[in-house]
C-alpha cells in the first residue's frame, strides 16, 4: 500500500474504532463466553466418562493432540467446526451439550 494511503487510512480506521467502541459494546464476560467454557467443560467430562484419551479424540476428529489439550484447558477458543468434530469423536450430540451449557450459564448468573 502506498504511503499516502497509509497516512489516510490509519487515522480513519482509528476514528471508526473509537466511535464504535468495540471493546465497550462486547463484554469480555459475556454469556457467550460462559456458554463456550461450559461446552468445553462438558465435552471434556463426557470424554472422560467414556474413558477416551485426548489422543483418541484427536485421532477420531482429525485434530492434533495439542489443539484438543489447548481447548480443554481453556487456552484456545474452539470454532463451531472444531466443537462438532470433538462431539462426533466422543459420539455425543453437540446440541444437547449446548443446551446443558446454556442452562448452566443462566443458573450461574
Amino acid at each position: 500500500m502506498p504511503d499516502i494511503f497509509r497516512r489516510i487510512v490509519t487515522p480513519v480506521t482509528s476514528s471508526v474504532n473509537l466511535f464504535l467502541s468495540y471493546d465497550y459494546v462486547v463484554s469480555k464476560n459475556s454469556l457467550r463466553d460462559i456458554i463456550t467454557a461450559n461446552v468445553v467443560r462438558l465435552l471434556r467430562e463426557e470424554r472422560e466418562k467414556r474413558g477416551l484419551s485426548m489422543n483418541v479424540v484427536a485421532q477420531r476428529s482429525g485434530l492434533s493432540h495439542s489443539i484438543v489439550s489447548l481447548i480443554e484447558r481453556d487456552l484456545r477458543n474452539p470454532t463451531l467446526d472444531t466443537l462438532l468434530r470433538i462431539a462426533e469423536a466422543i459420539d455425543i450430540d453437540l446440541g444437547e451439550i449446548l443446551t446443558r451449557a446454556r442452562q448452566m450459564a443462566r443458573k450461574s448468573k
